[in-house]
């Protein structure tokens, strides 16, 4: 089975072997909270694409891995409603859907408490819609207190090819 998305998006979809989850389940553990993982019997599925790997769990795209990293997608429903946030101006709005880092001086709140490293959610300030996730540059605490510099590294975004193939999905 593959997935068309047009003439420059056709990306073969396997299912994955018992052997491969394996492989990959100390990953994913982290998300088994928001996934509702069974090892023995959920279904996963694989969309090898340019930007990475996308995993679907009983058919839905909540997962990819991108530089050995794996990241919640936008539609990781249960994910998004628990991950920490940052509430940025719809100024940086366009910015971060063309794959730009958060800077400093686009938020407008730290909604949460996160560390550096971490995973966190950027919402806009209109909507409250996720518009990326990115990796935490510095925990909350420091971010609330800069005004310039870049502060989120975005992972992922409205609009990047995982997004597209996922919205096709």
């Amino acid at each position: 089975m593959s997935l068309d998305l047009g003439d420059d998006l056709n990306y073969p979809r396997r299912m994955l072997k018992k052997s491969e989850i394996k492989k990959i389940f100390p990953e994913i553990d982290k998300f088994k909270n928001e996934l509702g993982f069974d090892e023995k019997r959920t279904q996963i599925e694989i969309i090898v694409t340019d930007a990475g790997s996308l995993y679907l769990f009983e058919g839905k795209p909540l997962l990819f891995k991108s530089e050995e990293k794996l990241i919640p997608t936008l539609f990781f429903e249960r994910y998004i409603s628990s991950a920490p946030k940052i509430i940025v101006d719809m100024g940086a709005v366009p910015h971060l859907c063309n794959g730009a880092d958060v800077m400093a001086p686009g938020v407008q709140k730290v909604a949460d408490e996160f560390s550096k490293g971490g995973l966190v959610l950027i919402v806009d300030e209109k909507y409250g819609k996720g518009i990326a996730i990115g990796e935490a540059l510095f925990n909350s605490n420091e971010i609330i207190k800069m005004n310039q510099g870049k502060i989120i590294r975005t992972l992922h975004y409205v609009g990047d090819n995982i997004y597209e193939v996922s919205k096709g999905i």
